[in-house]
């Protein structure tokens, strides 16, 4: 109270006043005289002397506590913003990360580290007794957070060792965990190594026949968590594909800001490209097909990483594709093997194409960095057109679209119904006690009722043009909140970038052409239906369709996927240990990497030395015992194989 009558928050009046209460207890217990006291106190000390102390701490214990709760239990309690958000499971995953976060900041301060890793675990115990002080805690360091205050929260199960042994008990047993140092490519030779953790859960000896990889770029706001801090998904991928994973602790923000981390996974996708994976032990013998898997942060980098090798073969292909057309026309053009060609007049792995993985997985990806408050009609446009699409028949997507109906609700920022014409027993009981129209708990009629001017049936939430991001309308999730995304936001931009948010898609991918778009691998999609970010995935994968659309190809859309969890919230990865659904997330993800993986083997056109995706056309010629050239163009475009055909075709047979 001291704090708020000098008029500024403050811990030290708080600390003043805490001291000056129990000096005052002190006092009156030590000096205190009862029959100075009032009446009514000296009648409650005579009935109470016959009973034992420790009935008599209890009970005033119990009456303070029915004092502190005694809006609650008659109902004028403030209304619950999160009652219906979340699923249970999750609401309880939440409650215990949320006590972990507040013991993990309390104990911070602690210098010796054996005393703060064991300290940290005793304040979360007590915090999940005690949530409502836990969730003040978090929210109240959440809204000034620190660097280090980012990376002792999320990093809180790899660093702190009881944390992580117990972690092990639950996971799969790998057989081999490796850090590496990958050099450079020859470009960048001067720049620091990559750092790799490898990680594997077969014979080793049966590790150097692989000849698939999955690249896993970590998520952590860009600021935060190395590989060690995902490890409990990625044992569990290991153990049940059976591939080699390759995840990797790119250099973290503030202190490399935008655009090193991009730049380094990059030029690790090349190294891998260029020696077949020899580099991490692997043969080399067959060409490598890479799986690029990547969540939250790393969700962005991988659209990143994918859009730089797409406007590589772009720009390439603009100044070979003129050359190539005007030598197809002619008879004496012979192109020989692509390797053995390309061998002889390319001495750097950027000047030819770069292939593209076989396939993408994106789990709850952060995909735009324009943090508006509102919608724009494009993208509103593009959500309605895609929601009677089957790639987005689900309840969870309706649930979306509900979220985004603002009017339909008591609240304008509430993002689940809130209008509830059925009773409680409790209200039962009480409705003579409480108004309809004054009641802070419970509403029945919604804002668009409200509107005296109402417009025709067919002019409704359809046509509205006013709609909050998901960012504004879980504006209280208990993971991600606004003031961890503009930290983050801020940490990774670093204190000398000026992007343009509209245009910049190595930042921003959902903004990236649609010609570049059209040229995406398969690309599989999670996220929870309650995530902040969730507009993100909806609008990228709407993209991805509409931009394969425009492209006429229309085999294609079935390499776009979308789940969405109902119920559920941002970073579920981080909670195998105690959330089922997370459980059951990470092996749907595997089984999408086993599909991924099946289709590249039984896909002859997705061999990566043979094919570059929709960017530059490969040509392979043979002669036949008649001395004809046959020529054969290898495309992911369908309308471009029939049209060049009879081009190459017409040229070769022409009298």
């Amino acid at each position: 109270m001291l704090d708020h009558l000098v008029g500024r928050p403050s811990a030290n009046w708080k600390r003043i006043q805490i001291i000056l209460t129990l000096i005052t207890g002190c006092w009156i217990l030590a000096k205190g005289k009862t029959n100075r006291l009032p009446q009514i106190f000296q009648t409650w000390n005579r009935s109470t002397a016959r009973h034992a102390p420790w009935k008599i701490a209890l009970a005033s214990w119990m009456f303070y506590y029915l004092l502190r709760n005694l809006f609650h239990l008659v109902g004028l309690n403030a209304p619950e913003p999160l009652a219906r958000l979340y699923k249970r499971s999750f609401y309880r995953a939440t409650w215990i990360l949320t006590a972990l976060d507040a013991g993990f900041f309390t104990a911070m301060p602690l210098k010796p580290m054996w005393l703060r890793h064991i300290t940290s675990l005793l304040f979360s115990s007590y915090y999940l007794v005690f949530a409502d002080a836990a969730e003040e805690k978090v929210r109240r360091v959440r809204a000034t957070m620190s660097v280090d205050q980012m990376r002792v929260s999320w990093e809180k199960g790899a660093t702190n060792p009881i944390l992580f042994f117990a972690a092990g008990l639950l996971r799969p047993k790998l057989s081999m965990r490796r850090i590496m140092l990958i050099d450079r490519p020859s470009y960048n030779e001067h720049l620091p190594p990559v750092e790799i953790y490898l990680f594997y859960a077969g014979d080793c000896a049966t590790f150097v026949d692989n000849d698939t990889l999955l690249l896993q770029f970590p998520g952590g706001g860009f600021v935060s968590m190395p590989p060690p801090c995902h490890e409990d998904a990625i044992a569990a991928w290991a153990k049940q594909t059976g591939l080699p994973i390759c995840s990797v602790n790119y250099k973290k923000a503030p202190e490399y800001p935008y655009p090193w981390q991009i730049n380094e996974c990059f030029d690790l996708y090349l190294k891998l490209i260029e020696t077949q994976g020899k580099i991490l032990g692997l043969s080399g013998e067959k060409p490598l097909k890479v799986i690029i898997l990547g969540d939250s942060a790393g969700g962005n980098l991988t659209a990143a990483v994918i859009l730089k090798i797409i406007e590589h073969n772009k720009k390439l292909e603009m100044t070979f594709m003129p050359n190539l057309q005007d030598s197809l026309l002619t008879t004496s053009y012979v192109m020989a093997d692509t390797e053995q060609a390309s061998s002889k007049t390319i001495g750097s792995i950027l000047d030819k194409p770069i292939p593209m993985p076989v396939g993408l997985i994106l789990i709850y990806p952060a995909l735009d960095f324009e943090m508006s408050c509102w919608m724009a009609p494009s993208q509103l446009s593009l959500i309605r057109a895609e929601s009677k699409s089957q790639l987005f028949r689900t309840e969870s997507l309706e649930s979306l679209w509900q979220s985004k109906d603002h009017l339909s609700h008591a609240s304008p920022l509430s993002v689940v119904p809130d209008i509830d014409d059925q009773n409680s027993l409790w209200r039962r009981v009480t409705n003579k006690l409480y108004s309809r129209k004054t009641s802070a708990t419970r509403h029945s009629q919604t804002i668009r009722e409200r509107v005296h001017s109402k417009p025709p049936a067919a002019v409704a939430w359809e046509s509205s043009r006013l709609a909050l991001t998901s960012r504004m309308s879980y504006f209280n999730d208990r993971i991600i909140t606004p003031d961890l995304m503009r930290a983050m936001a801020i940490l990774y931009l670093g204190p000398h970038a000026c992007p343009e948010f509209e245009s910049d898609y190595l930042l921003s991918p959902t903004v990236a052409p649609l010609d570049l778009l059209a040229r995406f691998p398969k690309t599989y999609m999670m996220c929870g239906e309650k995530d902040p970010l969730v507009d993100d995935t909806v609008i990228f994968a709407g993209r991805l369709r509409q931009a394969k659309s425009q492209n006429h190809q229309d085999g294609q859309f079935d390499g776009i996927r979308v789940k969405f969890l109902q119920g559920m919230s941002h970073a579920f990865l981080q909670m195998m240990a105690f959330l089922p659904e997370a459980q059951q997330a990470t092996r749907a993800i595997g089984d999408w990497i086993l599909e991924l993986r099946n289709d590249a083997s039984h896909d002859p056109s997705s061999n990566p030395t043979k094919t570059i995706h929709s960017s530059v056309d490969i040509i392979q010629v043979t002669t036949d015992t008649g001395g004809h050239h046959v020529a054969e163009i290898v495309t992911t475009e369908k309308d471009m194989i029939h049209r060049r055909k009879q081009q190459v075709v017409k040229s070769l047979y022409a009298e």
